[in-house]
């Protein structure tokens, strides 16, 4: 978290601290502190715009402190499902409060209505952004989540047999391979003593998005890992939950008007599996349809966008959503307005599963706590934000995406490795040198030279090119594998900042 920006002190103040210090003015002040640094000029300032919002302002001074000696900003373009967004620096003020930042769970009502009040806000904007119709109180991180998410599909289903506890060793959990692999391991140990198979949906090897044939097919049972209706000696399984990401781990846009429809309407079950939709982006929302659109039975995902540092990857915040209808599976806590003994608004939770307020076998989840700061973040942010405001960030991050792809693309060092639609993250493969090509080409030709041409000529991999990148203060993206990388831009990155990454690209793979 940074701390605050500045202080207000009257001239009065400002000479009785010189005095205190045994100094006489700012520059000797600044003198001890920073050694031999010159100061901004004052004249600078009389340049600044009229107007400029926070994030304008922040990046006028960043650019002058980057002047500096020994002082440079690293620009990231990093994602893979914790990005580099703008925070206000309100807050950083608001939520330091100690009554915000210091509570644990509000057991009593009566004494915690700001921090319910926060909480139901929160649960507000985040249902109104996926368009969906109840929003949890938040879980602990989007993997978590999305874990959870799974293993109420699983209840679901089993309510839908009449049969509890179901034995779930013929069902099977189908996966798109379009989702984070992070969250896949995570569903992996939560689902791991239930029995259930996990099973991957392959992507459109062109696109990038989720094959629907191949979902069409394990939907049917024609998989031969187990898929989803084939069932086996032991009984015939079910397919409680198909998963996909929006957009994908490899910043693909997925058609979920069509997997909608195959997974709802094309099933050879009355048992239809629940839909269950995941982001880890949900900025994507404001400029694509969200996921209750769809008609997603169920949204699991992270929100640590809205307001939320980057923090060398947490805490984080679990975004989870579901039809009404299902809102006695949902796992964490809900908060709910009423109305107190002298009629005024009140809030309290509502259909809590945590153990301590129900029995523990009839908990739906073995959740203690949740993200409650990173959520009160979250609704100062998005107050903040705006509706337009909210739609103006997405677009920017958008067009900042494609203008860098665009940019890439051009340079002839890169090509696509898919051709889907994307938001604000992207993948691309690092061609192979030409040169490279042919020397390889003539080394099947003559074995002695094998040696010389390879070290001569090796190709330069995905981590090399990023940890050579990062020595120029650029942090360029995510290993795929060998030979592609996932790149991301936000409102966080200038067109400065991304010239800058495409010069520095050609300067590192052509040297």
């Amino acid at each position: 978290m940074n701390n605050f920006r500045y202080f207000p002190n009257s001239k009065k103040d400002i000479a009785k601290l010189y005095r205190i210090l045994g100094i006489k003015d700012k520059k000797e002040l600044f003198g001890k502190i920073l050694g031999d640094i010159p100061l901004m000029d004052c004249d600078v300032l009389k340049a600044i715009p009229k107007g400029l919002d926070e994030e304008a302002l922040y990046r006028f001074f960043l650019d002058i402190d980057s002047n500096i000696p020994v002082k440079s900003r690293t620009a990231v373009f990093a994602g893979g499902g914790i990005y580099n967004h703008f925070v206000p620096t309100a807050i950083d003020a608001l939520t330091s409060r100690s009554e915000f930042y210091t509570p644990y769970t509000p057991y009593q009502p009566e004494v915690s209505q700001g921090t319910l009040f926060a909480l139901f806000e929160f649960q507000s904007f985040i249902a109104e952004i996926l368009d969906m119709d109840v929003v949890n109180a938040s879980m602990y991180d989007g993997a978590e989540s999305l874990a959870e998410a799974v293993l109420m599909a699983m209840r679901l289903s089993s309510a839908n047999r009449g049969d509890i506890p179901v034995n779930h060793n013929n069902d099977t959990i189908l996966i798109s391979d379009g989702v984070n692999p992070r969250c896949v391991s995570v569903i992996k140990t939560f689902a791991g003593g239930t029995g259930v198979k996990i099973v991957k949906v392959k992507l459109n090897s062109r696109t990038g998005q989720t094959d629907i044939e191949d979902l069409k097919q394990k939907l049917a049972g024609g998989n031969s890992n187990g898929g989803g209706r084939s069932g086996s000696a032991g009984g015939v399984g079910v397919t409680p939950a198909v998963v996909v990401q929006q957009p994908n781990y490899f910043g693909v846009i997925e058609d979920l008007e069509v997997i909608e429809r195959s997974v709802h309407y094309n099933s050879n079950s009355a048992d239809n599996p629940s839909f269950i939709v995941s982001s880890t982006e949900p900025f994507s929302f404001g400029v694509i349809n969200p996921p209750g659109y769809y008609n997603a039975d169920i949204f699991a995902g992270e929100g640590n966008s809205f307001g939320n540092y980057m923090n060398f990857g947490g805490p984080l915040l679990g975004l989870f959503a579901a039809k009404k209808e299902y809102v006695r599976q949902m796992p964490g806590r809900i908060v709910g307005k009423t109305k107190d003994g002298k009629n005024r608004d009140a809030y309290a939770f509502i259909l809590s599963t945590r153990e301590q307020h129900i029995r523990r076998g009839a908990a739906t989840s073995n959740i203690c706590t949740n993200s409650s700061l990173n959520a009160v973040r979250a609704a100062i942010y998005l107050s903040l934000c705006s509706k337009s405001g909210f739609k103006e960030i997405a677009s920017l991050n958008l067009k900042l995406a494609h203008i860098l792809r665009d940019r890439l693309l051009s340079s002839g060092l890169f090509e696509p490795l898919y051709e889907g639609d994307f938001f604000n993250e992207f993948s691309l493969k690092l061609k192979r040198n030409a040169n490279n090509h042919n020397h390889n080409h003539n080394h099947n030709q003559n074995k002695n030279h094998k040696n010389k041409n390879n070290n001569n000529n090796k190709n330069m991999t995905a981590s090399e090119f990023i940890e050579k990148m990062a020595e120029r203060n650029i942090i360029a993206g995510i290993a795929l594998s060998e030979s592609s990388l996932l790149i991301t831009a936000t409102e966080n990155n200038s067109l400065s900042d991304i010239e800058k990454y495409a010069e520095n690209a050609k300067e590192v793979l052509n040297a």
